[in-house]
């Protein structure tokens, strides 16, 4: 809902069954660094994306962490390949780490979205806040940068997220990139049918909830 189909670069190239492919598994699969800061490393360069057909790259960081100096560092030097191919950059802005308590605070979603938008990004993903009021802060931080909201673990039902996706457009987000909320219902495709009526049809969870139950 509002960027299409993200995929990690791993599913296209790296186990494919080559000696490169086999070089940069063993890089992926050992990249924890065991100090349980949360790290970032990306297993695609933007040339390989826009070889692969990609139509946008992303990266994600983790603001809060003990890594996050070399995050920055890696989204700065991904964003310079992407303007050299004319490729989108779309940044899911995390705040995590032993600095962080709670991740939808409202003045954490808006530094996420501040630190996406000041490190270049085209697009950004980030955590909803729980309400309107507070997540339109954040994307009034990300300026002209269009925000979607992460979708995260399922809710309980199918209104409560429902409600959440109607928050999040109500606050002026272009729309959501979520996996388990919708792949994890009992009719996921009937139920993209319905978010999709609020995110592009601009409809009210009352309008449509009766198509879920």
């Amino acid at each position: 809902m509002g960027i299409g189909y993200a995929i990690h670069a791993g599913f296209g190239i790296v186990v494919d069954g080559t000696e490169l492919a086999e070089e940069k598994a063993l890089r992926v699969f050992t990249v924890d660094p065991g100090s349980g800061e949360l790290i970032s490393v990306a297993n695609c360069t933007v040339e390989e994306a826009v070889s692969l057909g990609a139509s946008a790259v992303g990266y994600t960081i983790y603001p809060g962490s003990g890594y996050e100096w070399k995050m920055f560092e890696e989204l700065a030097r991904i964003k310079r390949e992407a303007v050299k191919f004319d490729l989108p950059l779309i940044v899911w802005s995390y705040p995590r780490g032993g600095k962080v308590t709670n991740e939808t605070a409202p003045e954490i979603v808006a530094y996420a979205a501040r630190v996406a938008l000041e490190l270049g990004a085209d697009a950004m993903k980030i955590k909803y806040t729980g309400d309107p009021k507070t997540f339109s802060w954040a994307v009034k931080v990300a300026g002209k940068v269009p925000v979607l909201m992460s979708g995260g673990p399922k809710t309980k039902t199918e209104e409560e997220f429902l409600r959440q996706v109607e928050g999040v457009i109500e606050a002026g987000a272009i729309g959501i990139a979520v996996g388990r909320n919708v792949w994890q219902r009992r009719d996921a495709l009937k139920f993209t049918r319905v978010l999709s009526e609020i995110v592009y049809g601009g409809k009210k969870v009352v309008e449509v909830l009766g198509e879920v139950k």
